[in-house]
């Protein structure tokens, strides 16, 4: 995996997460880790999870009972073997919805502490954010909480993400307030100063208050990888955001991105 920073004096600063394509072995084991966090996080306490992971590993596919219980884990957006689902090209906006998620959990800066982070929904057509992450930050005197609003995107065709882009600035301009409305009443009970947040965060919003930002991610092909530019469009629908830092871009690059995201659904299905 390459991190490369682009465009770092730009008003919406971006980078670029790039994946070698190195005969397959970097791709199969980012693919394997999206599905192992995926279903570890759909199944939670349910023996689904260990069921699926010990058949993934002994390529032994669960029978009865253990693959009643798995199924519904794994069906959603991804459907079950051999047909899947009508809608294929939704595996791949999920599957760029969680790299983004599990980018952001590994994502490490200086000074900034990961304090909430929304997984993925179950659902790509499911009216909300797609990604939701708070950072507490050390300042001068005390700690404060930022939070940003993500609208993550795939592209899988030829040619440039620019109109990509421009549809997830759009949308946060269009539905941002609904977004951040949905995710403080089902924050709303957390303690402290996560709680304080959720209880103010629409009235951020709204004011564009520097403790806000919101960000554009899109999962590609590395053929479609952006000129410098490529975010540049942001503020002009996001013009309230303006403060440094308010506005972030992310382009993640693999090799034949919707291959990617059916080697992802091959291990959800490799235990069924």
């Amino acid at each position: 995996m390459t991190r490369t920073a682009q465009a770092a004096d730009a008003v919406c600063p971006w980078q670029l997460i790039g994946f070698a394509d190195d005969g397959g072995t970097e791709r199969a084991a980012v693919a394997w880790i999206i599905a192992d966090a995926l279903m570890s996080n759909r199944a939670g306490h349910s023996r689904a999870y260990q069921w699926w992971r010990d058949a993934v590993l002994a390529a032994k596919p669960l029978s009865g009972d253990e693959a009643r219980l798995v199924k519904p884990f794994v069906q959603p957006v991804f459907g079950l073997p051999p047909t899947g689902t009508d809608a294929d090209d939704h595996v791949p906006g999920h599957v760029g919805e969680w790299l983004w998620y599990l980018l952001t959990r590994e994502e490490d800066v200086t000074g900034h502490e990961l304090a909430l982070l929304e997984p993925p929904s179950w659902s790509v057509t499911e009216g909300g954010a797609d990604g939701f992450a708070v950072h507490r930050i050390a300042a001068a005197t005390d700690t404060s909480l930022i939070f940003k609003l993500w609208e993550i995107k795939k592209f899988t065709g030829s040619g440039s993400v620019s109109g990509t882009i421009t549809s997830a600035a759009t949308q946060l301009a269009r539905r941002g307030e609904e977004y951040v409305a949905k995710i403080s009443w089902a924050n709303s009970a957390l303690p402290g100063d996560l709680g304080l947040l959720m209880s103010e965060l629409t009235e951020l919003w709204m004011r564009a208050d520097p403790r806000g930002g919101a960000g554009v991610s899109v999962s590609t092909n590395t053929a479609s990888t952006p000129k410098r530019s490529a975010f540049s469009q942001v503020p002009t629908y996001l013009p309230n955001l303006v403060h440094p830092g308010q506005l972030r871009g992310l382009i993640v690059a693999v090799e034949d991105f919707a291959a990617f995201a059916s080697q992802v659904r091959g291990y959800l299905w490799s235990a069924l």
